[in-house]
């Protein structure tokens, strides 16, 4: 499977969760799935993923940032740190009122993606 193939397939997983999780009205719902979809993947896969993950990094979805940060964090997704790297100078010229929070939790996860 190719790249642009796997990206529609995690997207169109990731938007049937969201809507499960709104219908139940539990944000959580969508990032515990997402966790059960990363575990089962394959090396292979998780290469993709990984790759997705990065990429949902820079989205001006919050939410989607949000779940796509947890994972990099919980799954210590190292190829993920030139996206947050990146991310982190975004979010140090940004106003957005959210900016600074987030910002310290992407120097969290780097932090702790440098730990062996």
């Amino acid at each position: 499977m190719n790249l642009e193939d796997f990206r529609r397939q995690m997207e169109s997983f990731r938007r049937d969760v969201d809507r499960e999780a709104t219908s139940l009205k539990d944000p959580y719902v969508a990032l515990d799935q997402l966790h059960g979809l990363y575990r089962a993947l394959s090396a292979e896969e998780r290469g993709l993923a990984d790759q997705v993950l990065s990429e949902w990094v820079m989205a001006e979805d919050e939410k989607l940032r949000f779940e796509a940060l947890a994972l990099i964090s919980d799954f210590k997704i190292r190829s993920a740190e030139p996206a947050l790297r990146n991310l982190a100078r975004h979010l140090a010229g940004s106003k957005a009122p959210s900016a600074p929070y987030e910002l310290k939790k992407i120097h969290r996860i780097l932090d702790a993606l440098a730990q062996p």
